[in-house]
């Protein structure tokens, strides 16, 4: 259905619709609030859904049906894309108020690269018509193995990534939202940039599934370009909605395994048996939400899972936190020893977000967080907070990840608090991305609150340490805006001078977790300690 004067009237109109957005609601860089995220992702599916009765109205039920049933289709698999955003972001510890901007880009580059990817695929089908049995069998397989799929993402093994960082001249960390500046005469990219370039390929690999996907519900070019674009243009919005409740979506994968296994099937049972477009969409729908409903019912009833093998935390990808992955911090292998890092920090940061995120919407608390400030040609943006995981393991395993990581020193713990804790940090290229505090007790069997923990629960996280410039007035904030009473009732010394408070509270799936806010001597303003 689409002629050339469509094509153009609709991509100049995604051109205006991006510009009047970036020009004018996110000139200025901010963190988008819950509210705003909600309007926009409102305001966007409104337009692709008035797009699609246009369609449904101007040029018949048929195509209507079609545009609406690629649109759900790429809609329920872009969630994929959200969820892998967050773990980016978290790996890189992106300021969420250049967040929305680097999307931005990550969108522009996105809507190209699927024109591109789409008009291939259009010729491929045109030249081949058996490339469709390709597409329903790859669609098969790739449901398959998204049953139980683990959606790590280790950037620092993205080859794209590895080479932008040996041969682009990359400016030094900084508050910036662009992606290139000029310094001493030089254009250099910007931390940020390297960030986009995660961004895009991991958007490459994810839009191969839902382009094919879209094909199976319909042929013609405009309407699988359309439906596309109409459901991306809505992600960045999407992903600042759902990053707080991303809990509810932890069956998804196996929701989305369905429909896309269905797509495939009907693909290639075509020639034999028919399955309306309407009858298609109803399907696919009803999956979805059936999936997004036992979620909802799983995180409400969910218990911790002691077995190891990974846990989906609303969609931030958290191993299980066993002795086996502990010990990996001792390997031989630096890389491994990084990995297992990574694994760990994701792990105890994801049962303390929920908390976290609820906090950061109180401004004056959000100020008093530390930024992580990091050097280095490839060091990433700051960070809203500093945090760090404790870790609490036996004594022989303490000694053993200290000695492997170049026995670092020991933190001096005041004298009435039964403890032997170091810091290791894990950094590549100059860039620090994880914190971890490793806690083992003096006196094994002891009374003290670490050989307690250890008695009681092995070796496991112990606490989510947030650095703030003021204990006293963020416990106050805590205690009086959040209703969360701290378990001293009076700031009380921690190690290397630092003046700390600890907050029990209420993780996911009703797990209790520590968190210690960490005041660091001689900081009044965000910077690393």
């Amino acid at each position: 259905m689409g002629t050339w004067p469509l094509w153009i009237a609709f991509n100049l109109g995604v051109a205006l619709l991006l510009l009047f957005d970036v020009g004018l609601f996110h000139r200025r860089a901010h963190r988008i609030t819950l509210r705003e995220a909600a309007l926009e992702s409102t305001a966007w599916v409104a337009l692709s859904l008035g797009f699609g009765a246009w369609i449904f109205v101007s040029h018949g039920r048929g195509p209507g049906l079609e545009f609406f049933a690629g649109y759900l289709v790429e809609k329920s698999l872009s969630l994929d894309n959200v969820f892998v955003f967050l773990v980016i972001f978290q790996y890189f510890r992106v300021d969420p108020r250049y967040q929305h901007r680097l999307l931005f880009w990550g969108v522009v580059g996105a809507l190209v690269l699927r024109g591109v990817m789409i008009g291939t695929g259009v010729a491929l089908i045109e030249r081949f018509d058996w490339i469709l049995y390709f597409f329903g069998a790859f669609l098969i397989y790739s449901g398959f193995k998204l049953f139980g799929a683990d959606h790590a993402v280790h950037p620092e093994k993205n080859p794209v990534m590895g080479w932008a960082r040996k041969f682009l001249p990359i400016s030094p960390a900084q508050e910036t939202q662009e992606l290139v500046v000029r310094q001493s005469g030089r254009w250099l990219f910007t931390p940020l940039f390297l960030v986009l370039i995660v961004l895009e390929t991991t958007d490459f690999l994810l839009a191969v599934d839902s382009i094919a996907a879209v094909f199976g519900v319909t042929r013609d070019p405009f309407l699988v370009y359309s439906s596309n674009v109409c459901a991306i243009l809505g992600l960045r919005a999407l992903y600042f909605l759902l990053a707080g409740i991303l809990q509810y979506f932890q069956y998804l994968d196996e929701g989305l395994a369905i429909a896309v296994m269905f797509i495939g099937g009907k693909m290639l049972a075509n020639p034999w048996v028919h399955i309306s477009t309407g009858l298609s969409l109803a399907i696919v729908g009803s999956i979805i939400v059936l999936a997004i409903f036992i979620s909802m019912i799983r995180a409400s009833m969910q218990e911790k899972d002691a077995q190891p093998r990974t846990i989906k935390r609303g969609r931030i990808v958290a191993v299980a936190v066993t002795p086996e992955r502990i010990r990996r911090l001792a390997d031989n292998d630096p890389a491994e020893r990084a990995l297992a890092g990574f694994d760990l920090f994701t792990a105890g940061f994801a049962r303390a977000l929920d908390s976290l995120q609820e906090w950061e919407q109180d401004d004056e608390l959000q100020e008093l967080m530390v930024r992580d400030k990091v050097e280095g040609t490839t060091a990433m943006v700051s960070s809203v907070a500093r945090v760090t995981v404790g870790i609490a393991v036996l004594p022989e395993t303490f000694d053993k990840i200290r000695a492997a990581n170049g026995s670092p020193p020991l933190s001096e713990a005041p004298a009435d608090q039964d403890v032997l804790e170091f810091e290791l940090e894990f950094t590549e290229g100059g860039m620090s991305y994880v914190h971890l505090d490793i806690l083992t007790a003096k006196t094994p069997g002891g009374n003290g609150a670490i050989a307690r923990f250890l008695e009681k629960f092995g070796e496991e996280v112990q606490q989510v340490e947030i650095d703030v410039t003021n204990v006293d007035r963020a416990t106050e904030i805590l205690r009086t805006r959040f209703k969360v009473e701290p378990i001293y009732p009076a700031t009380r010394p921690g190690a290397n001078g630092t003046r700390v408070n600890f907050f029990l509270v209420k993780g996911r799936a009703d797990q209790k977790v520590l968190v210690e806010l960490v005041e660091w001597p001689n900081i009044t303003s965000q910077e690393e300690p």
